[in-house]
């Protein structure tokens, strides 16, 4: 037997062997093929929500917010692009390190950026609004390489920011938003809706870092940007009466401050200021100064509510010339005694004109109990004390009446001369708002609205013309000599207005602080076209308290400001003359002037002021025609009433006596 016939008793086995894994290998690959085939054949819900998950995901898209302007068009809220750093923590390695890292890069808490890194979610933020130093330290912690490219998990969104190019100015009216554009105060709250636009949740696919790449091209149509706000503020008088209020701040030691310069006809409000400030481009202000006191913040109003006593006292048959005994500084009411504001006024007659010029406690308290509780109240809640001005800025509140039940003779007193209720500054600017406009009460408004709404509310009357007249004409005694408001006259301008010194309460005992004091001044310019408003106010000022030396020649300041910015003319004359009269006397005079040339022969305006030290030394006007008096007495700072027509036949102050600054020059006429 040879070796060639010899057989391996295992060579059997091992094709066996063989076989059956060639076989079974076989069978996997072809399960798998038709695995493979059926899944691309054939819709699987399940694998499809996986690939979604994975792949992609829902974006909000979010617009462009609309800018904020004044009534010119200057922007006062914008945008900005800028950079925002996210991250997938999932496909972070080495979390701590990279943790260390960005907190060196961007100065957040290492542990707040550690517990980000470690969530179970595919995206989420690191930090908002990077600025220009954090984008350099990515690079100097080597957070990001040479060619820019963010270690893997972590990259850019490009983003919004709301920007105030400004800085302070106009902070209190503009407020501000949130890191995600919301607004969170003033218009930028109230206006939220029409600024923010409209935000798209849009499909978007992500890259293997669960970056997103591709969105939903159609579906970022539906995204629309913001609509603009326009504001009625006019931006440089606003910036020039920030500067008088810092000024006036510094000056007085107060507080706190604020302004407000508002169109009397529309409720248009030109400027609104408050101190402290801040600037909205930076995050984390004291609330203490972000309080728009204009609206959210009452006081007791003091004497510059005896404006709207006067209204009242006039509205119900008075007349200026109406008298009450000034008890000579003071007398009891309900065992309580009421007192001038200071020791040495010894007023004894003063009418209601008087009351105003000399702003007389004992007289406003007499007037409003010879008015009585029930039409006091009645003009009070006209004038729309106690409720809502209407202007519609968030956190405004409507002050505080004393219901009539509470309204016994010492408080009816009290009220009467401006303490025991509760105000703010943008009610009293709508109050002497009323009296420059002949009686309307309008509703202030920061919205410059494009054409007039028909669901806002109409101006109501609330007293009349007369009524208007004669509180004016009261009110412009205060700045002239013997008034309280003699600093917030400004030369070339007839200006009316009120002072008001109110004690504040003290929080801790519920009583009148002796030190603590609110100094206003709430006022005009008179004989110009545009009827302006102008209410100033300082808060616990220092040292000389009394608004006449505070807030007076603050509000001159304002309307310094004012005039200049809204070109109100110098009037070329300070002769006050009613213009019937005027026309009466030029008709006449016309009608006389051949008589006049024959029979009559007049004088020639040679007449002259002598000056002293105290005033002027008056000439005789006797005999003078009116267009003789106004050539005799052009420019000088005097006011000048005339009763009948003709010549002069005699004069108030006489020949001789000196005539001070802003006295009346009084002329009976009577014809040659």
């Amino acid at each position: 037997m040879t070796l060639d016939y010899i057989k391996n008793p295992f060579d059997h086995a091992a094709k066996l062997r063989l076989t059956c894994v060639m076989l079974f290998s076989m069978a996997i690959a072809g399960g798998l093929l038709t695995r493979a085939g059926y899944l691309q054949l054939f819709s699987n819900p399940r694998l499809e929500s996986m690939a979604r998950k994975q792949f992609q995901s829902r974006a909000l898209i979010r617009p462009r917010r609309g800018a904020i302007l004044d009534r010119h068009g200057e922007p006062l809220a914008v945008n900005v692009e800028t950079n925002s750093l996210a991250a997938n923590p999932g496909k972070i390695r080495n979390k701590r390190v990279i943790a260390r890292l960005l907190a060196k890069s961007t100065h957040l808490p290492y542990a707040k950026l550690l517990h980000r890194l470690g969530e179970k979610k595919e995206f989420v933020w690191i930090k908002r609004h990077l600025s220009e130093a954090e984008l350099r330290g990515f690079k100097k912690w080597r957070v990001v390489d040479s060619d820019g490219d963010f270690v893997d998990g972590l990259w850019l969104v490009k983003e919004s920011e709301r920007v105030y190019p400004h800085g302070r100015l106009a902070s209190h009216i503009l407020g501000d938003v949130n890191v995600d554009s919301e607004g969170l105060e003033g218009i930028e709250l109230y206006k939220n809706d029409q600024l923010r636009g409209r935000v798209a949740s849009v499909t978007a696919i992500k890259d293997a870092y669960g970056r997103p790449t591709f969105i939903d091209a159609d579906a970022v149509q539906n995204v629309h940007d913001g609509e603009p706000v326009t504001l009625t503020l006019d931006a440089s008088l606003q910036f020039e009466v920030e500067q008088e209020l810092e000024n006036a701040i510094r000056r007085t030691g107060a507080r706190a401050g604020t302004v407000i310069v508002m169109d009397a006809a529309r409720g248009e409000i030109l400027a609104m200021a408050n101190e402290p400030s801040f600037n909205p481009n930076t995050k984390g202000i004291d609330p203490e100064n972000r309080r728009n006191r204009a609206v959210t913040d009452g006081y007791e109003p003091g004497s510059t509510l005896k404006a709207v006593l006067a209204a009242a006292v006039l509205g119900h048959g008075g007349k200026l010339t109406d008298q009450v005994w000034g008890e000579r500084g003071s007398f009891l009411v309900q065992g309580h005694r009421i007192s001038e504001a200071e020791a040495k006024e010894k007023f004894e007659w003063v009418s209601l004109k008087k009351m105003i010029q000399v702003s007389s406690n004992v007289a406003a308290a007499k007037f409003a109990m010879r008015l009585g509780s029930d039409s006091y109240l009645n003009v009070i809640h006209s004038f729309g004390f106690g409720e809502k001005t209407g202007v519609n800025f968030p956190g405004e509140i409507a002050g505080k009446i004393p219901p009539r039940t509470e309204w016994s003779p010492l408080a009816l007193a009290n009220i009467g001369f401006g303490q025991g209720i509760l105000v703010t500054p943008i009610q009293m600017t709508r109050s002497y708002a009323a009296v420059l406009n002949g009686g309307w009460l309008v509703h202030p408004t920061l919205i410059k609205e494009a054409d007039p709404q028909p669901h806002l509310e109409k101006p109501v009357r609330i007293f009349s013309q007369r009524v208007s007249n004669g509180v004016l004409e009261a009110l412009e005694t205060v700045t002239q000599e013997g008034g309280t408001g003699l600093k917030a006259a400004l030369p070339g301008y007839r200006v009316a207005g009120k002072t008001g010194t109110a004690q504040m309460v003290d929080p801790s005992t519920r009583k009148y602080s002796k030190d603590k004091y609110v100094a206003s001044f709430i006022g005009f310019p008179l004989g110009v076209d545009s009827k302006i408003v102008i209410f100033t106010s300082l808060a616990e000022p220092r040292g000389a308290y009394y608004a006449a030396e505070t807030a007076a020649p603050f509000f001159k300041e304002v309307l310094n400001s004012v005039v200049h910015r809204c070109g109100l003319p110098i009037r070329p004359s300070p002769i006050k003359i009613l213009a019937d009269q005027v026309e009466r006397d030029r008709v006449r005079l016309s009608q006389a002037s051949a008589v006049m040339a024959s029979d009559v022969k007049l004088k020639k305006p040679e007449a002259t002021l002598g000056q002293r030290q105290d005033g002027w030394i008056m000439p005789s006007l006797k005999g003078f025609a009116p267009r003789e008096v106004f050539q005799i007495l052009q420019g000088y700072p005097f006011q000048l009433e005339m009763v009948g027509s003709g010549v002069v036949s005699s004069q108030v102050p006489e020949e001789g006596k000196v005539v001070a600054e802003g006295s009346t020059i009084k002329l009976t006429l009577v014809d040659p």
